[in-house]
């Protein structure tokens, strides 16, 4: 990294330049009429209807071969055995429940899984049916009256909060503990700081600023990697979640998806190729044949765009080649609501200008 270099970046863990807290009844926007439980995390949501669908006697769990290994941390836990299905490069998931299985559905990247219909259809008829909408919260499409009566969420991809998940049954859970609730203020204290540190654009990286707050989002990872507790949220990770403007939020998020489509469709690979009048997305998402190079060149001009993800050590290469193919070369570039048309602009012409180093 030049010494020289600017503190413009794009991507990364969000910032929050200013504390907005809203009424409770705001949470509406993203549950809707559904009754459930806010817990610290998705993985605790989801852990939470998995002990449910145990008590009702599922003691399987069918997954998409592509998807974060995290979800499987609570299955582990609950000593429940899985299975998979395939994805294909498209992000369309071809599941076979077995019987009495606990069937799990992403939807990626916030668009409707094509496989959902028919499960939808006969879900309870031998398998019971959870939806993951982390990705499709925002969608307009998951508000339906045809979503499973059993779904789950993170809230932590949505904006700046360090904790947050959500699901569809309601559970009396312990009040936070005194280390989640420092956790979510330090993480408070360090989204500020990067704000206040990424909005003087010119201005030099300072590797200590940078190292201070990163450190506070890996001690939240760390905690809830080694401590997956499921306990209630902090109030305060509620009031600022119910304070944004989620639909500015949605707005944004499309505005630069279809901008940065045409900035670079013509340029690379796309698993989704149109986006829907329903869909709000997560992120751009490309196939890159040398995807982890490209991403190495990006983060140094500062550019930082996360995978969706590594294969799963449980998920088969040989078994599950398209998920193997997904693992290894989709790269998501940022399209949050923290950025604009300037931003998408910037970051086409850093991967066009890398995917033509390449060819060359």
């Amino acid at each position: 990294m030049s010494a020289t270099q600017s503190r413009y970046a794009i991507g990364g863990s969000f910032e929050l330049d200013s504390i907005s807290l809203g009424p409770p009844e705001q949470l509406s926007v993203l549950v809707g009429e559904r009754k459930g439980s806010w817990t610290v995390s998705g993985r605790a949501a989801f852990e939470l209807l998995l002990r449910h669908l145990q008590s009702k006697g599922a003691r399987h769990v069918h997954l998409p071969s592509y998807l974060c290994e995290s979800v499987l941390l609570p299955i582990r836990a609950l000593g429940m055995d899985m299975s998979f299905y395939p994805v294909d490069k498209h992000l369309n998931g071809y599941p076979d429940p077995p019987s009495d299985a606990v069937v799990v559905v992403i939807h990626y990247f916030g668009w409707e899984n094509r496989c959902i219909d028919a499960l939808r259809a006969n879900a309870g008829q031998g398998y019971y049916l959870v939806e993951d909408l982390s990705h499709g919260l925002m969608s307009a499409w998951s508000s339906s009256a045809d979503v499973s009566e059993l779904v789950f969420f993170s809230a932590r991809k949505l904006g700046p909060v360090s904790l947050g998940g959500w699901c569809s049954i309601e559970v009396e859970l312990d009040r936070p503990s005194v280390e989640i609730e420092g956790l979510a203020w330090r993480s408070l204290a360090a989204r500020l700081a990067r704000a206040q540190y990424l909005s003087k654009l010119d201005a030099q990286v300072d590797p200590a600023i940078e190292a201070f707050y990163l450190e506070a989002f890996a001690a939240v990872e760390e905690h809830l990697d080694s401590h997956p507790l499921i306990s209630a949220l902090p109030q305060v990770v509620l009031d600022i979640l119910s304070g944004f403007d989620w639909h500015d939020i949605s707005a944004r998020r499309r505005s630069n998806w279809l901008q940065l489509h045409d900035l670079l469709s013509r340029h690379v690979e796309l698993p989704i190729e149109e986006l829907p009048a329903d869909v709000v997305p997560l992120g751009y998402l490309v196939r890159l044949q040398d995807r982890d190079r490209i991403r190495k060149a990006l983060a140094a001009q500062r550019f930082f765009c996360p995978v969706h993800w590594p294969l799963a050590s449980e998920v088969s290469k040989k078994g599950f080649p398209d998920a193997g193919l997904l693992a290894r070369s989709c790269l998501t570039l940022p399209i949050d609501q923290r950025y604009g048309p300037k931003d998408m602009m910037r970051m086409s012409s850093a991967l066009r200008g890398e995917l033509q180093r390449h060819a060359c």
